[in-house]
């Protein structure tokens, strides 16, 4: 296995909406990591309420959050670890759920 596929990252970071996006954004940007991919999403509990009624007594029983917003980057673990020690920064209630996985092989991405 080349060298540089064992030092990647896969990085997912889960923002709850009305949490410090752009904190996390400015963390992952000033870590060195500028091309990234940010989705849109609903929370279960959402789509429980709305779209699937026989779950509505559920769905109360969990937190109100609407969605979040999932980002994903490929980058080495150094700017890997640099991001997860900003995130550290930010305050408990406002930090995303992160996680860093290593990737064995890539294709499609210069580092």
């Amino acid at each position: 296995m080349p060298e540089a596929a064992t030092s990647m990252r896969l990085v997912i970071l889960l923002v709850q909406h009305g949490q410090a996006f752009e904190a996390v954004i400015n963390a992952t940007l000033d870590a060195g990591i500028i091309d990234a991919t940010i989705v849109e999403s609903q929370s279960l509990a959402s789509i429980m309420r709305k779209d699937m009624p026989i779950f509505a007594g559920l769905a109360a029983l969990l937190p109100q959050s609407v969605g979040s917003r999932a980002i994903f980057a490929l980058c080495t673990a150094d700017k890997a670890s640099t991001l997860i020690s900003y995130l550290r920064e930010i305050p408990k209630d406002d930090r995303p759920i992160a996680a860093a996985f290593p990737v064995e092989h890539f294709l499609g991405f210069d580092s």
